[in-house]
């Protein structure tokens, strides 16, 4: 039933012996499917991508002492107030003087500064970090189900790190069902999606799926190999979710190209 993560959807059904299952998902906007946009940093390697146990994107931070060069840089500005300078935990002070600048950025030229500084680093940073992955051995059997799970709409990293190597998963998937369930004006529409015949048909078209990287990117792609022809299937790009490029929550954002 509902919220298992031990199948592929939420309800399954078991009609003349034969396993059947079904996704509900539910959206206030009239065509939204009520996924994420997100998932977790370090899902590219945590989820068997590439072989021979890469670095995580936040590792590799580490390895570049990102918190300290941050922290030099909104150093800068040396008239925070002293609600903030007297902050002992150092993460929580560099979120609190990055929200401050962020504040003062259009009527004071250093804090704006200060702020695109971090971000070119940062962005610097992530580009490198993707060059260090190109550089590593992929697992395409595993790009193909990490592809499959996130068209699932599976984007919590410990649901991922279970589905991903049980071959089960991706036989379930074969009999799925996602109910759309939207809700516009006060009225109700809803929408049948048969998702195991949908990505048989789009996995059915390549031969091979694998990670492309973009030179000067903050992003890489997953595409499909055929026999004639390559079609991006998903963008995956290296991002902060708050406050600012650089400075709090890490993430992926995965679009579908």
């Amino acid at each position: 039933m509902g919220n298992r993560y031990d199948n592929a959807g939420d309800i399954k059904i078991i009609s003349r012996g034969k396993e059947f299952f079904a996704e509900i998902k539910m959206s206030d906007t009239k065509l939204g499917k009520g996924t994420k946009a997100n998932i977790s940093q370090n899902a590219l390697t945590e989820n068997y991508l590439f072989r021979g146990n890469p670095k995580s994107w936040s590792d590799f931070r580490k390895d570049k002492k990102h918190q300290n060069w941050v922290i030099s840089l909104l150093n800068q500005f040396v008239e925070y107030p002293n609600k903030i300078l007297s902050i002992k935990n150092s993460t929580q002070q560099i979120e609190e003087k990055a929200r401050y600048l962020r504040k003062l950025k259009k009527r004071n030229s250093l804090a704006r500064n200060i702020l695109n500084n971090i971000k070119e680093r940062d962005k610097a940073e992530k580009i490198e970090y993707l060059n260090y992955l190109e550089r590593q051995k992929q697992d395409e059997e595993m790009i193909q189900k990490f592809y499959v799970l996130i068209m699932l709409g599976v984007h919590d990293m410990d649901v991922l790190k279970t589905l991903i190597k049980d071959d089960q998963t991706f036989h379930n998937v074969e009999n799925l069902t996602v109910y759309y369930s939207n809700v516009l004006n006060k009225e109700i529409s809803t929408k049948k999606e048969n998702i195991g015949a949908n990505l048989n048909k789009i996995l059915g078209r390549f031969n091979r799926l694998k990670i492309v990287f973009i030179k000067d990117s903050t992003s890489c792609k997953i595409i499909g190999i055929g026999k004639d022809s390559v079609k991006p299937l998903l963008r995956i790009s290296l991002h902060w979710k708050n406050i600012a490029q650089g400075i709090k929550t890490p993430c992926l954002n995965i679009f579908e190209e």
